[in-house]
């Protein structure tokens, strides 16, 4: 894009009671980036009408200001990339603007967090600054998708006031926040699918077979891998160390930064970041392999069809050929989490509730690939940190003492359930509950 939104303080004359008064304002503009010429924004009217007029500091407005532009530079940038969710916008414009757009921000803020080159207040800001930009867009029919708004009666400074909830923590959305104090709990975000729901792991492979073939097997390796979203999308085809044909050795992926190969051209980079450089292994599962086979298969076919623009990269999209990035991944890992729910509201009512009980996304992988780890194989926090890629035990002991104490707190229920019937025995010994 060859120009960039900015923020400008001007002075201008307004007209007020009869009479030309030179006052500050805030605008919203765009500037030129080849002869830096830089025009207001019709956008600017967002600023005045929500804000001048309640008569809200210079900087309060600027503020406000601030966070529009970053999200529509943000915009920008990822046209210029030939993000897949955003290409859209270059012909339609601001009118073809929906929440997913939001989303996708929001998520890359998060994202951000985690890498530590932000804090989680300024997610929390956005987030509640995009939804009042959102509510005007609405309200003055800027955009086409229909917007449903919701509202909760909050204590600010001990007046009850009615505020607008956020449109992007929508579970359909899968919009991602910082699980920090400050924005929400670690409670209210799913780990896993249940202890053993093996059924359930396997199944979502399944639909992301069907959803989405290109990103099927990452998805595969986060589940039997711990695999971060960065780390998959970052894999060559190099990368991979695979089993023997008699089925014999290990499967092991050689993870490390290749920005530079696959995404050299893209101006946003933290979607693709990877934490943690390793030699990854991934459980030999029956499912594992044949993907892994069916993606060799599809990537000889994109080769043979010229289709496959990168030569190098293990996961090259269908629609367009390119390197998926981490934006493309996680919004066909919502797409596939959607199909997979819809399905289980049929099919499996119980798991649909323990599903959609909380928010989760593609971070989910690794709490699945833990519960293996300390369930199944019963690891401890040590040799889970080492197999998980963490650089801090404490990040394997938190899970692992979530689920104990919810494995705890199961057996209590559990015991408390046969207590209640031996209601009219003088005395019960906990140990033969427990047998």
């Amino acid at each position: 894009m060859s120009y960039k939104y900015v923020v400008r303080q001007m002075k201008i004359n307004d007209r007020r009671h009869g009479k030309l008064v030179e006052e500050e304002k805030i605008f919203l503009c765009l500037e030129d980036k080849e002869t830096g010429l830089v025009l207001p924004h019709p956008l600017s009217n967002f600023i005045k009408s929500t804000f001048e007029r309640k008569s809200l500091a210079l900087k309060t407005q600027k503020n406000y200001a601030e966070e529009i532009k970053k999200f529509l530079n943000y915009i920008l940038d990822a046209i210029a990339d030939e993000e897949e969710a955003f290409v859209e916008l270059q012909y339609k414009g601001l009118k073809g603007l929906q929440l997913k757009h939001g989303g996708i921000y929001i998520t890359h803020l998060t994202e951000r967090v985690r890498a530590k080159e932000i804090i989680a207040q300024q997610v929390r800001d956005a987030d509640r600054i995009l939804t009042k930009f959102y509510f005007w867009l609405t309200e003055q029919d800027l955009i086409i998708e229909k917007v449903y708004y919701r509202e909760e009666i909050r204590s600010i400074n001990g007046q009850k006031a009615v505020v607008i909830r956020s449109p992007f923590d929508n579970f359909e959305l899968g919009t991602e926040y910082p699980n920090t104090r400050d924005t929400r709990k670690e409670n209210d975000t799913l780990h896993d699918f249940g202890n053993g729901r093996l059924d359930l792991v396997n199944f979502f492979l399944r639909v992301a077979e069907i959803e989405a073939p290109d990103i099927a097997l990452g998805i595969a390796f986060q589940f039997y891998g711990g695999l971060r979203k960065g780390e998959v999308v970052n894999l060559l085809r190099s990368s991979v160390k695979e089993p023997m044909r008699n089925g014999s050795g290990e499967l092991t992926l050689n993870i490390k930064d290749n920005w530079n190969i696959l995404f050299s051209e893209k101006k946003l980079t933290v979607a693709e970041q990877v934490k943690k450089p390793r030699i990854q292994a991934v459980f030999k599962a029956p499912i594992v392999l044949e993907m892994y086979k069916k993606h060799k298969e599809l990537l000889s076919r994109m080769d043979k069809n010229g289709k496959a623009q990168n030569e190098y990269a293990l996961f090259c999209s269908i629609h367009n050929g390119k390197p998926v990035s981490g934006t493309a991944y996680w919004e066909r890992f919502t797409k596939i989490k959607n199909k997979f729910l819809s399905i289980l509201l049929e099919s499996d009512k119980e798991a649909y509730r323990m599903l959609t009980s909380k928010n989760w996304s593609t971070h989910i992988g690794r709490g699945i690939f833990t519960n293996m780890l300390v369930f199944l194989l019963g690891w401890s926090a040590s040799e889970v940190m080492i197999a998980r890629g963490d650089s801090n035990i404490q990040s394997s002991n938190s899970y692992i003492e979530e689920q104990n104490v919810k494995n705890k707190t199961e057996e209590a229920i559990e015991i408390i359930a046969k207590a209640s019937t031996h209601v009219e025995k003088t005395y019960s010994k906990i140990q033969e509950l427990r047998g």
